[in-house]
């Protein structure tokens, strides 16, 4: 259905909805298909499904339907307590919209768009609370910080392909004077446990990390590897951004604010971590992030 097929009060909705967002978020998100995208969903989730007029909507918007002051600086809880709870079920609507730009933007994320239209817009400079970034260095501004996000088993990744890994790892195999029949070996299978004793799984281990990381050590049993690829990995978001926060679907978070933070909060979760290591496929050593 084309917006002039709309009834005369609704296109009158949309036209404020879409000068809105030309406004305060065209600079990050540019006329095409994914600002489309973004003003269906946020033109359902009030005008229809949640009956919430369009004008009251974008007042409320342009003054922060999220204490962005109170969530930013908490290290735990979940997102949807800091929500005005009138607004409740169209943030948890605009959780979901995903779009990316034509401007230069990779994919904006799951949860990204609702925490950057929800948190409000500086009355200066007309620009939201909270900046979506399209510079690799996390994936919104608020505050002069940058913060990445996960939301939902997101991942954050290593450097190398699962395939240059894989080479690696059978380059060290044989630098190391050691084989196995195996030449697509990752940690961390079950099945393996039947083939290799521990003492071979932890130098298998000890060689699949080097592969990763280049730093070498002479054995590490799983979970010795598990801590070394989470502080390996979370180094590389440290690098970037000044923080991370990670979301399950139901709103509930947690965030680090340094390295030490991540490492200690996975010290007693290292059997629940789950990670992605492939050999044959493009996708770099992962942790998906999970709230536990």
């Amino acid at each position: 259905m084309s917006s002039n097929s709309l009834e005369p009060n609704r296109l009158d909705d949309l036209k404020l909805l879409q000068q809105y967002l030309e406004t305060h978020f065209g600079k990050t998100i540019k006329k095409g298909a994914h600002r489309t995208t973004l003003e269906d969903g946020i033109f359902m989730a009030s005008n229809v499904r949640e009956n919430i007029p369009i004008t009251v909507l974008l007042s409320d918007l342009k003054k922060g339907i999220l204490d962005m002051e109170k969530f930013s600086e908490e290290h735990s809880g979940n997102i949807y307590n800091y929500i005005d709870p009138k607004y409740k079920k169209f943030a948890e609507r605009m959780k979901d919209i995903k779009v990316g730009s034509n401007g230069g933007m990779a994919n904006v994320g799951k949860g990204e768009i609702m925490i950057s239209v929800c948190s409000g817009i500086d009355p200066e400079s007309g620009e939201p609370c909270a900046t979506l970034l399209k510079n690799g260095k996390g994936d919104i501004n608020y505050n002069n910080k940058n913060e990445e996000i996960k939301w939902n088993g997101g991942k954050i990744v290593g450097d190398l392909t699962g395939r240059q890994v894989n080479e690696k790892f059978n380059k060290n195999l044989a630098d190391d004077g050691q084989s196995i029949e195996d030449k697509k070996w990752v940690p961390f299978r079950s099945s393996d446990n039947n083939k290799y004793t521990q003492e071979k799984l932890e130098k298998l281990n000890a060689l699949y990390f080097k592969a990763v990381s280049d730093e070498t050590v002479d054995s590490l049993d799983n979970n010795q590897l598990k801590k070394k690829l989470i502080n390996l990995l979370f180094t590389n978001v440290f690098e970037k951004s000044d923080s991370i926060v990670m979301f399950n679907n139901d709103g509930k978070f947690q965030r680090f604010f340094n390295l030490e933070e991540a490492n200690l909060y996975y010290t007693d979760k290292l059997d629940s971590a789950k990670f992605e290591c492939r050999a044959n496929q493009k996708n770099p050593v992962g942790l998906y992030c999970k709230v536990f």
